[in-house]
Order: C-alpha cells, then sequence, then structure tokens
C-alpha cells in the first residue's frame, strides 16, 4: 500500500513539473550549508540527512568540488529524470528505498510549494539526490550485493566504465541528458531487457492474487477426464503456455498436451504432457518465488554482463550447457557436465591458451584423496586397470604392486598419471586455460550421462559433449583443423598440444534463468543453491560493500 502511495506522488510530481522559482537569497543561503556539510562529510567521513546515510564517500564531495560547492540539481528535468528512474527501478528487481525515494519525495512536495524554502532542506534535499544518483549508478553497474563476499573464485570484478565517472556525471548534469545516461549504463545485452519483461509480467499475476495450488494427488495423462483438468486450464492460461480457448470440460485434450510441454519445457522437465509428481511441483511453486529468482538473475547480470568480450565462450553451469557468443547471438551449443553439488564447479573468466589432443590426465589432490585411494586399496587392480602408471620424484614409473598402499590416506610421494586413450577420464580433448583450480573443458568416456537433463556429474571441470566441434572454433582453420584432421590426430594417440592462434575468452557462469534462441523463457534449477544468498542480499537494507567502498 505504502509503494502504490509513493509511485502516486511520484507521478503526481513528475507530470507536473514546474520550473523552481527559489529565491536567490535561500540559494546562496543554501550553497554556503552545503559547503559546511561537505566539509563536515570529508573531516569525519559521515554525514546524515534526515534518517539517510550518505554513502558516497568520494564521488559525492567531489562533485561538489568541482561545481564550487554550489546547488547541483537546478535543472528540473535532471530531478524529473532521477526520479523516474527511481520510481521505476523496481523493474530491475532493485529497492527504490536504497535510492532515498520516500524521503526525496517528503522533501521535494515541502520544497515546491514554498515560494521561499528553508536553505537547510535545500542544500539536504541537493545532497540526497547525488547521493542516490551515485548509489544507483553503482548498483546499475556493479550490482547491490557483492559476489566477492558470495564466492572466493570470483575474478569478473570490473573497473567504473568510464575513466573519470565524477567528470562524466557532471557533464550529464550540465547537458540535462541524465535519462540517456542512465539507460546506457544498464547491460545492454538482450538477456537482461528479456529478464525486465518477465519480471513485469510475473508482478502482475502477482497483483492479481497470483495462481492456486492444486492438489495434484494423481498422474494426468492425454486423453483422461479428470476434475483436475479445469484447474490445469486456468493455471496454464495465467503463465501463457494454454494458447487456445478454455473450455468447460474435464478431458485432458490435444490443446492442453501442448500447453503442459511448454510449461514443461520451460522448467526443464521432461516434455513427455505426463503430468506427475514432478510437473505438479513445478505447477505449484508460489509466483513470489519465481519473482524471486528473476530478481537474483537481474542482479547476476549486472554483475557479468558489461561490455563483454566480442568472442568468448560461456559456460552456463546450471544449464548445463556451453555457448560460443560472437556478439551477442550464440554461434554454437553442447551439452556439458559439470560439477558434483559438493565439488562445485567455480564461477570465474580465464583465456582458453592451448588444446591437448590424446592427453593424459594427472590426478589432481582432493581426487586422489576423495576417489583414488579408496579405490586403490579395494581393488589392487585398479591401477593396471585404468592404465595408471605411478610416476616416484625422479620420474621413474613404480610397480604400483610394490607400494603399500594402506599406508597413505591423503598425499603419496608419486605422481598418479594415466595415459592417453579412450579410458583416459579427460577423453580425447582437453581445453586448457589458466587457473587455480585445475579446472579445465574436456572430453570424457562417460558420454551416456549427456542423456541426463540434470549433469552435474564431475569433480569440477566441465565435460563438453561437442568437443570435437569446439576444438574447431578455436583453432579457426578450416583447412588445416577440420573434422578429419582433428579425428586422425585423434586416432594416432599421441598427446599433441596445439596453441590457438588468438587466446580465447571463457566465462563460467552461474545463472538459473536463460532464454533459448526463440527467447523462451526457461527455469533452471539451483543446483548448487546460490540463489538465496544473493537473494537476502537484495533483500537487505542498503549497506556499502566491505571488498570496495561506493565511490
Amino acid at each position: 500500500m505504502r509503494t502504490k502511495f509513493v509511485l502516486a506522488i511520484l507521478v503526481l510530481i513528475i507530470s507536473n513539473f514546474v520550473m523552481d522559482n527559489t529565491g536567490l537569497a535561500q540559494v546562496e543561503s543554501a550553497n554556503i550549508i552545503l559547503e559546511d556539510k561537505i566539509d563536515e562529510f570529508w573531516t569525519t567521513g559521515k554525514l546524515k540527512i534526515g534518517y539517510a546515510d550518505i554513502a558516497s564517500k568520494h564521488w559525492l564531495p567531489e562533485l561538489y568540488e568541482r561545481n564550487d560547492f554550489k546547488l547541483l540539481w537546478q535543472n528540473p528535468k535532471n530531478v524529473a529524470d532521477l526520479l523516474e528512474d527511481i520510481g521505476s527501478i523496481a523493474g530491475d528487481g532493485l529497492n527504490p528505498e536504497d535510492y532515498h525515494l520516500s524521503q526525496l519525495l517528503v522533501l521535494k512536495l515541502l520544497l515546491d510549494g514554498d515560494e521561499s524554502p528553508d536553505p537547510t532542506l535545500l542544500a539536504d534535499y541537493d545532497i540526497l539526490l547525488t547521493d542516490s544518483l551515485v548509489r544507483l549508478c553503482y548498483h546499475i553497474q556493479f550490482g547491490k550485493v557483492d559476489p566477492e563476499s558470495l564466492d572466493p573464485a570470483w575474478n569478473m570484478t570490473r573497473r567504473v566504465r568510464n575513466a573519470n565517472p565524477v567528470a562524466a556525471i557532471e557533464k550529464r548534469l550540465r547537458t540535462g541528458t541524465l535519462a540517456k545516461g542512465l539507460k546506457n549504463i544498464r547491460p545492454a545485452i538482450g538477456y537482461y531487457g528479456l529478464l525486465k519483461g518477465v519480471l513485469q509480467k510475473y508482478r502482475a499475476i502477482q497483483d492479481t492474487g497470483g495462481w492456486e495450488t492444486i492438489s495434484g494427488d494423481r498422474t494426468l495423462k492425454p486423453g483422461m477426464t479428470d476434475r483436475l483438468v479445469s484447474q490445469l486450464h486456468q493455471r496454464l492460461t495465467m503463465t501463457g503456455e494454454f494458447q487456445g480457448t478454455v473450455r468447460d470440460t474435464d478431458l485432458y485434450d490435444e490443446d492442453l498436451e501442448k500447453a503442459v510441454k511448454r510449461f514443461q519445457y520451460r522448467h526443464r522437465l521432461v516434455a513427455d504432457g505426463v503430468v506427475g509428481k514432478k510437473t505438479w511441483a513445478a505447477l505449484n511453486i508460489p509466483v513470489k518465488k519465481i519473482i524471486d529468482q528473476i530478481r537474483v538473475n537481474l542482479e547476476r547480470a549486472r554483475w557479468v554482463f558489461h561490455k563483454l568480450p566480442k568472442s568468448y565462450i560461456a559456460v552456463d553451469i546450471a544449464g548445463f550447457r556451453a555457448y560460443n557468443f560472437d556478439g551477442v547471438t550464440p554461434t554454437w551449443s553442447s551439452k556439458v557436465q559439470v560439477g558434483k553439488p559438493f565439488r562445485k564447479t567455480p564461477v570465474f573468466k580465464s583465456k582458453i591458451k592451448y588444446i591437448v589432443f590424446n592427453p593424459t590426465w594427472t590426478v589432481p589432490p582432493t581426487i586422489l584423496e576423495k576417489d583414488i585411494l579408496p579405490k586403490i586399496k579395494k581393488n589392487p587392480e585398479y591401477l593396471s586397470n585404468m592404465k595408471i602408471s605411478v610416476i616416484d620424484r625422479k620420474g621413474l614409473i613404480v610397480d604400483p604392486y610394490s607400494v603399500d598402499w594402506s599406508q597413505y590416506s591423503k598425499t603419496i610421494p608419486y605422481t598418479l598419471r594415466q595415459e592417453p586413450g579412450p579410458h583416459n577420464a579427460l577423453g580425447r580433448i582437453k581445453f586448457i586455460f589458466p587457473n587455480k583450480y585445475f579446472i579445465y573443458l574436456h572430453d570424457t568416456p562417460s558420454r551416456s550421462l549427456y542423456g541426463r537433463k540434470d549433469r552435474a556429474f564431475s569433480s569440477g571441470c566441465i565435460r563438453v559433449e561437442k568437443n570435437i566441434e569446439l576444438a574447431q572454433i578455436l583453432l579457426n582453420d578450416p583447412v588445416k583443423w577440420n573434422r578429419d584432421s582433428i579425428q586422425q590426430l585423434i586416432d594416432s594417440n599421441i598427446t599433441q598440444r596445439i596453441n590457438l592462434p588468438k587466446p580465447k575468452p571463457v566465462m563460467l557462469l552461474y545463472v538459473t534463468i536463460w532464454f533459448d534462441e526463440n527467447d523462451n523463457f526457461i527455469l533452471k534449477k539451483d543446483v548448487y543453491n546460490r540463489d538465496r544468498e544473493v537473494l537476502d542480499g537484495l533483500n537487505e537494507e542498503f549497506r556499502i560493500w566491505q571488498t570496495r567502498a561506493i565511490n
């Protein structure tokens, strides 16, 4: 109710904006008060306007210094543009109150109706508008939640887009082009706009009361007659999967079957038209939970989708797919297998530098401790069966039967190396991008697992189904490196490293909403349970990041 009231005031202010006729004397007095407050801020590092703590400890004072410590917001158009953006910021999944909306509206109403306004209120209003703008710019470009605090592997932190952000803000205010500037700093990728669109759609559904829970205690199949059919019609009509005419019937007909399949596809379920436990559970997800999931992924987009490389590989961890992007459009995709929930694939970026065909596999420490040593102790034939060599510190091969494996529980004085071949854990190709996590893209002998919907099976690395196609894309020489020539190299069983003609950026991303090539909305399982922390951060009151102060 409060939000609707605030927005109503906002609409009234913007639609009836008039030029400020504030007296010159009041402005001059306000300038003096403003300079005193900025001096206090510089000295103490703290400034409170009403019940709002001013966050911008660097940009805000510098903006006023550039303006000779005079009021910045004398152009009513700039004020209107800022208030309009804040008033609609919920459409970006953010909270208008993080940008002082209610306090700004109250001050605006007080000042607009007073021919001789209080200079202190003028100064407070101006400072609050400036802090609001800085907060807004920072959140749109970097997100409200600090990703580094949630993920120690995070290495996608960016610098402020403009080399001199204070000058850029000052220019926008001076030229009256603030609205354009706020639009330009949002993620330019279509994914962000699509997310905003579905957020608007599901909030409209929420405003009408959402959907009722359906007590689906039995399986429905096409051709059946059941009283649950009418509820299913209503539920799928509300979210747009059912596109026919709703009829007063209990028959599960062909039109409803198509709608159920669309819904199942959207929720990454087996699209067979059979409404069983998993489909009923997805149908009964509350609309608020879907809205929360959209907001979380808008935040992730603000973290990552600014100034992307022209060409890059993206791994959609929660969607179990990899993509090659040339510009904003994916030109290739493949199923992938990612880390198990207890051996999560980390989120980070790097550059693919070379490819190894017929690789050996050196067993990493974690897999040695957790997987390989227990198997060796259980089965003395394991190493020879898997063609794993035992190598001592002098580089000499050791007979595995000469080692008393029972004395080791974590580390061993040997290197375990699996030889090349179809049995190798990395398959026939691995793609190397330097990182401290021993993570890479590779082939796998466990190819049957690509047939599963959810493919979190690895120990952290990314297994790529169409790995030969990926090699062709990266080597980018169809004459020398085509499918036939790559297959010949693989068949030779000779280990060979091939450097890429140009390193290719790769981004390992975690998002739980995606859009297919037809812009269909896909909801994914939060396989690593990462959404909750992001949502909690979005719902918290505004606070300055611990790792980086808001400028």
